[in-house]
């Protein structure tokens, strides 16, 4: 091992760690050692250092050395780990190797403990760094498998041995992976019997350090149907060995059907649906199919006699014609696609194919060429590459199972999914989802889920899961089938949410409703009664005698009681409102202004009598009798409340005395009141009521230099244009 080994070795002694430091360092040159007294010590400088392995004693103040571990792979999951401790017990090591630790070593006498712990922090390093490697290989690997759907191999150099193969081998060979990595020449066996001779003859080419290429028909299951080009070649090392065999296997099948089309043409090309022309050697189109006349614009007498360049869009330069007139001249079939231009202007695109048709003699007669129209499939493919694109890029974790594999295997994820799982897109591939489940997962969701996804139905649901570190989150997992053109289900797609903070601020919030309901049932209990019992007596002794004295008890009382509502009113208040309805705002008004204590003060409503509202009714009747109740109080006797519409919303204002600019920021704050006989509570209650709405209420002058509350943002959040009955500003249903 030649890359230096950096070394965190932490122990309370200090002695230890100096001798362990300078013996290891004189005697192993690649071993660096960075020593730390301290666990917390140690893991700032972890998450800082490149680390290759961590030695660690057991016994130490604070954080053990299990405790450590424990840490430690919270984030490194698979640094080496090795527990180097004088404690030495069976329980120890048990638990250590029940946490991942790497190696159990036990401290001993003399030098030769520390030549076994260089040896021990040798071969943990050296398999981390070869199983690194080993998974760099295999990613490239899989990914290069990924992007090609050519089947790639690679033997040992005596092909006794599978070291790789991509999944497209079992669909084209018709045999399973695994029993070709039991026995690497089961392809002999998927082989046409009459092909068998010449893919064995070469075997031993490729074993003899031969390049070979060759053309055979395989899958037994399918009668030896499909056809494989083969191509292998021996990798050697610096002597000149063989190493390895390396090699592709492509399908032909399509290329062989169409050379036998080709030789059978006559009889179809007039029904064929591909354009199809055939030209002298000269070049000049002696024959064209009906299907050429409508793909192309040009009529039979149009084309005949002149060269196909008349198909020609400008998109290709000479060189790739050149190209294609030497394929075919060489005798060779010519498959690519090619731009076209129709009659017309419009470009189109054709998988085309051309062949030479000799004679018996083998002289050139003709050249066919064969033009299948793929302009809608290549737009296609554009817009599935940009759809993929999205999907690739989406901050939401996506994922695409497969519903026609035994259970439901997962064939995609993207980054986010990653991200919020912590297993990587080869982790999660050829799996169900429900690995993410755990003991806390419940089980009646997961039915409700299966049930939908069994009758191909779209669900949300919120499940606990389970991130690859062992951490829980609250998932909401919306599941939703894909169908294809035809209407076939192909595809399931999964959308993850982690919605773990929405679901403790909702466990929070319940938890406050809880000591809120159980404060408003102090208050209404606990301080009603006795104030029932103060109000009872008050009224035996005003039944027995005249007193001022009483009079003032009487309105304390009646103070403490206005108080006491106002207190549970607050405290019973949702921050937000959740049952909204359509309220008809003009008779409201008039209904909550019957609930004030006046006999001199008058309302007058501006609002259309059609008008409605989406709110919470109870709610809204808190804003409007509260604020009507501080215009009457601070506004005289003869006061005049107005409530009438804004563009978003509504005000309620009174021709009183008003209130102070400087006093306006205070208004809202409970408690706060320039009445003597006021609570202080019930602006405050306003304004949460309004908040709760999403709303927001501002108090300016009014014209007659009262008091005026506007409610604005309504049409934003009450409203709604499409439920809404009226709408400020009039209307009606």
């Amino acid at each position: 091992m030649s890359k230096p080994i950096e070394v965190l070795h932490v122990d309370d002694d200090e002695s230890i760690l100096d001798l362990s430091a300078a013996f290891l360092e004189e005697n192993h040159d690649l071993l660096s050692i960075h020593s730390k007294l301290d666990v917390n010590e140690a893991l700032e400088y972890l998450e800082t250092s490149e680390i290759d392995c961590i030695v660690s004693d057991y016994d130490m103040p604070g954080l053990n050395g299990i405790e450590f571990l424990e840490r430690v792979r919270k984030t490194h999951p698979d640094i080496p780990f090795i527990l180097y401790t004088g404690k030495g017990s069976e329980e120890i090591a048990s638990r250590a190797i029940s946490k991942g630790v790497t190696d159990y070593l036990q401290k001993g006498m003399g030098s030769e403990q520390y030549e076994l712990l260089a040896n021990r922090i040798d071969n943990a390093v050296a398999q981390r760094r070869s199983e690194q490697r080993a998974s760099k290989i295999e990613r490239w690997l899989i990914e290069l498998a990924e992007e090609t759907t050519n089947i790639l191999w690679i033997f040992s150099a005596d092909m006794d041995d599978v070291i790789f193969i991509n999944s497209a081998f079992d669909d084209l060979y018709g045999i399973p992976i695994d029993r070709l990595r039991d026995d690497p020449l089961a392809f002999l066996d998927a082989t046409h019997p009459e092909d068998r001779q010449q893919v064995a003859q070469a075997v031993e080419q490729l074993r003899s350090g031969q390049t070979v290429e060759i053309e055979h028909r395989v899958n037994k299951s399918e009668d030896y149907q499909r056809w494989v080009y083969v191509q292998g070649k021996p990798i050697r090392n610096d002597n000149g060995e063989v190493i390895r065999i390396v090699g592709f296997i492509t399908e032909i099948t399509e290329r062989k059907e169409r050379e036998q089309q080709l030789q059978k043409f006559q009889r179809a090309v007039e029904s064929s649906g591909h354009a199809i022309y055939c030209t002298k050697p000269d070049g000049v189109i002696d024959y064209v199919n009906p299907a050429f006349e409508e793909i192309t614009g040009y009529t039979a007498e149009e084309a005949i006699g002149e060269n196909p360049a008349i198909l020609q869009s400008g998109e290709h330069d000479e060189a790739f014609y050149e190209n294609l007139w030497e394929t075919i001249l060489d005798g060779d079939v010519w498959d690519d696609e090619v731009i076209n231009e129709h009659k017309d202007g419009k470009q189109f695109v054709v998988d085309q194919t051309i062949a030479p048709v000799t004679d018996e003699s083998g002289e050139t007669t003709h050249f066919v060429a064969v033009n299948t129209d793929i302009t809608e499939q290549r737009a296609a493919e554009r817009e599935l590459e940009i759809h993929q694109t999205a999907i690739d890029n989406a901050h939401a974790p996506l994922t695409l199972t497969d519903p026609h594999k035994d259970n439901n295997p997962m064939v995609y994820v993207n980054e986010a999914f990653e991200d919020l799982t912590g297993y990587t897109e080869a982790e999660a591939l050829g799996r169900n989802c429900r690995f993410l489940q755990g003991d806390s997962t419940d089980p009646e969701t997961v039915a409700r889920l299966r049930e939908a996804i069994d009758n191909e139905e779209p669900i949300t649901v919120e499940l606990r899961n389970y991130r690859k570190d062992g951490t829980q989150f609250w998932n909401e997992l919306s599941v939703a089938p894909v169908y294809d053109a035809d209407d076939n289900l192909i595809r399931y797609l999964g959308m993850q949410r982690d919605v773990t903070d929405q679901k403790e601020r909702i466990q929070e919030l319940q938890r406050q409703n809880d000591r809120l309901d159980e404060f408003a049932t102090v208050v209404s209990h606990d301080l009603r009664n006795p104030l029932n019992v103060a109000e009872g007596w008050l009224q035996l002794a005003q039944d027995e005698c005249e007193s001022e004295e009483l009079s003032h008890v009487e309105g304390a009382l009646t103070r403490m009681e206005v108080l006491i509502d106002d207190l549970l009113s607050l405290a019973r208040q949702g921050e937000t409102v959740t049952d909204f309805e359509s309220v008809e705002l003009t008779g409201l008004v008039e209904q909550c202004w019957a609930t004030v204590e006046t006999t001199t003060a008058s309302l007058a409503v501006e609002i259309d009598s059609t008008t409605s509202i989406r709110a919470d009714t109870s709610r809204l009747k808190q804003v409007l009798e509260n604020l009507m109740r501080n215009a009457v109080q601070h506004g005289g006797p003869h006061v005049t409340v107005t409530v009438g519409e804004l563009d978003d919303g509504l005000y309620i204002e009174d021709n009183g005395p008003g209130i102070p600019a400087e006093d306006r920021s205070r208004v809202f704050e409970a408690g706060y009141s320039t009445a003597d006989e006021g609570t202080g509570f019930g602006l405050s209650i306003v304004d949460r009521a309004v908040s709760a709405h999403g709303w927001t209420i501002h108090l300016t002058e009014s014209e007659a230099g009262g008091a005026r509350f506007e409610v604005t943002g309504v049409n934003s959040d009450g409203f709604s244009s499409s439920e809404r009955v009226g709408g400020l500003g009039g209307g009606g249903e």
